[in-house]
């Protein structure tokens, strides 16, 4: 399939009824559902609309991560709100934290130091009281701890709710997505965090240049997500 070529001159951004676009030529930007890509923020708006002004002969949706997020935002979030914060809370209920080795000691002593802090944080914080499994076997997690994790979740708007998730899906642990929501942590602790497991393994044993390119677009995913969730929170 070919790239779709460079159809406009101007870019602007453009303000209605307090949600800002983006317009190209003077036409209103769309999402690919067809609706109109209206923006919680002037900066966010100003932010995609470099995107689209940094084009050239040719479109690459790929260098355009804030777009991106935004139509994700609008055309999947928004519509489905309900099943994603039903799979938020199951992310919970199975959460990456809980479970920590029970072979190695070493990296069950590093996954003591990093995780359980922010164990600690989800009940004190938030009121999730969650357990911990060490080995293979699987934690039952109340209902209760859950359901609280979910209820915080629910607490957002929809492009907060659409970065949550972002951050969940791709670091694996609702307790991390919620710390990095909240401002607790940053986007490149929140990988080191989420993929300890597999830096300890590359540290210890090395690792492949498949595994490093794939941890590496998983960060600067989470970095997009996290320059994202910026815009958005920008007054005005």
């Amino acid at each position: 399939m070919s790239a779709k070529k460079r159809f406009y001159t101007s870019v602007d951004v453009s303000e209605e009824a307090g949600s800002f676009g983006v317009t190209l030529d003077g036409r209103a930007v769309r999402s690919p559902a067809g609706t109109l890509a209206q923006m919680p923020s002037r900066a966010l708006a100003a932010a995609v609309a470099a995107e689209w002004q940094a084009q050239e002969q040719e479109i690459e949706p790929a260098s355009m991560p804030l777009f991106s997020l935004t139509v994700t935002v609008i055309d999947r979030v928004t519509p489905q709100r309900a099943a994603i914060l039903q799979e938020l809370e199951a992310y919970g209920g199975n959460d990456l934290l809980c479970y920590h080795d029970g072979d190695d000691s070493e990296l069950a002593a590093r996954q003591q130091r990093v995780w359980m802090p922010w164990i600690d944080w989800a009940r004190d914080s938030l009121g999730a009281d969650l357990q911990v499994a060490t080995g293979i076997m699987p934690v039952s997690q109340s209902a209760a701890a859950c359901a609280t994790l979910g209820e915080a979740a629910a607490s957002f708007d929809d492009w907060v709710l659409g970065m949550l998730h972002r951050t969940v899906t791709l670091g694996g642990s609702m307790v991390l997505g919620l710390a990095f929501i909240n401002g607790k942590m940053e986007a490149n602790a929140l990988f080191d965090a989420a993929f300890l497991d597999e830096l300890w393994q590359a540290e210890k044993w090395g690792s492949d240049w498949e595994a490093e390119d794939r941890r590496a677009g998983i960060k600067s995913e989470l970095a997009d997500a996290e320059r994202f969730l910026q815009l958005v929170r920008m007054a005005g």
